[in-house]
């Protein structure tokens, strides 16, 4: 806590109000608490907001990525791609499903993948016969990467393209929402609590294949499927649950699921107020020597974390003093994200310091600061102001 507003900042938090709260009552009383009428009716009203023909939510956003991967049939051997820099869960997907995992370095304007990597790493690993099989392509921060220019690439090597976008619901790409998989196979979203809404733990995986949609969605619940679905040439009673598929218990319960409900109401209104506090940053910020994450055209952002990167040869401390000075102040930095190679069960896989030197670059000079829809203008220039006095 700070002696200057008596305030106490972190990169990010919830808003739950009262329309959730008694969304959330009003489910705990019904008949039906788990994959009830709920789940059917989020499920309906994402997939219209995104303009993707299905969605299944699910109890994560990394169990999302998991059968995601799944459904396009990454196996043991197969290779799969993804941003080295990103939370763990966007490589850890392959890994579940025997793959191996290989990635791209980043743009140090956009934080996303460098499309010149990318292109030069397809061109090697035809050359060498390990192609991936999917690439997955992270929307850092809530800001879309080139999905036309990813798909083009991808398309030249029958490389299936998963989205993941946990951290951009409510996004835009090319005037259509992040989501409506005009350029992917799937999309996934998260519903952590700090993301655009929350139902506290959840995830959401979008699609316009319906093969693909039937597979997840019996994948959520142990891979089982009932008499009415059953196609395997049994006798067909009205009692016969039957496991057909691989699956998982990644089931979301009805009260979650009108959480999602009354938080998606307001989510268009998150998104907005997000973005003036980044431009609210932007005014205030313009003058130090830090550099925020570039918007890419054609693009609106869900606006997640708002990332700075500190020029060092130019101010006077180090990043532990900044660390630690602004904490003084009740201004809680953290950081997103430490390199996917550089920890170390990765790096006991084989990956190691100056493979992917941008996004180790970026680790040097990045700081998230607080960005959440509880802000106000007055936050943001308190935060700027005494990041400044700590940076001089």
């Amino acid at each position: 806590m700070n002696d200057d507003n008596n305030k106490s900042y972190f990169y990010g938090k919830q808003l739950i109000d009262e329309r959730d709260i008694e969304a959330v009552c009003s489910a705990f009383n019904s008949d039906i608490i788990s994959q009830g009428p709920k789940l059917l009716e989020f499920e309906k009203r994402i997939a219209e907001y995104c303009g993707a023909e299905y969605c299944v939510a699910v109890s994560t956003g990394t169990a999302a990525l998991h059968l995601a991967c799944m459904a396009l049939g990454i196996k043991q051997g197969n290779y799969g791609w993804t941003s080295a820099l990103s939370f763990v869960a966007s490589a850890n997907c392959i890994r579940y499903c025997g793959g191996k995992v290989d990635f791209v370095d980043i743009d140090l304007n956009t934080f996303n993948i460098d499309l010149g990597d990318l292109e030069e790493r397809f061109k090697r690993s035809f050359k060498e016969n390990r192609l991936p099989k999917v690439i997955i392509p992270v929307h850092f921060a809530g800001q879309s990467c080139d999905m036309k220019s990813i798909r083009e690439i991808a398309n030249k090597y029958d490389c299936k393209v998963i989205e993941d976008a946990c951290q951009a619901l409510g996004g835009e790409y090319d005037n259509k929402k992040i989501g409506s998989c005009q350029y992917s196979d799937i999309t996934v979203f998260s519903l952590h609590p700090v993301k655009s809404i929350t139902t506290g733990e959840g995830g959401l995986v979008m699609t316009n294949n319906g093969e693909l949609y039937e597979k997840i969605k019996r994948m959520r619940a142990h891979g089982i499927i009932r008499a009415s679905e059953n196609n395997s040439g049994h006798t067909k009673v009205p009692w016969l649950v039957e496991m057909c598929t691989e699956g998982y218990n990644y089931k979301i319960t009805e009260p979650l699921c009108a959480l999602g409900i009354s938080q998606l109401n307001k989510l268009d209104d998150f998104i907005s107020k997000r973005g003036k506090l980044v431009q609210r940053y932007r005014e205030k910020l313009q003058d130090l020597p830090v550099a925020l994450q570039t918007p890419i055209e054609r693009t609106l952002s869900a606006y997640h974390i708002l990332v700075i990167q500190i020029d060092f040869k130019k101010v006077k401390k180090a990043k532990l003093e900044i660390f630690y000075g602004l904490r003084e102040k009740g201004i809680n930095l953290s950081l997103h994200y430490y390199p996917i190679h550089l920890h170390s069960f990765y790096k006991k896989l084989g990956f190691r310091e100056g493979m992917f030197p941008s996004a180790e670059r970026y680790h040097k000079m990045a700081f998230t600061l607080p960005l959440h829809t509880g802000l106000n203008e007055e936050d943001i220039d308190y935060i700027c102001d005494q990041l400044k006095a700590c940076i001089y």
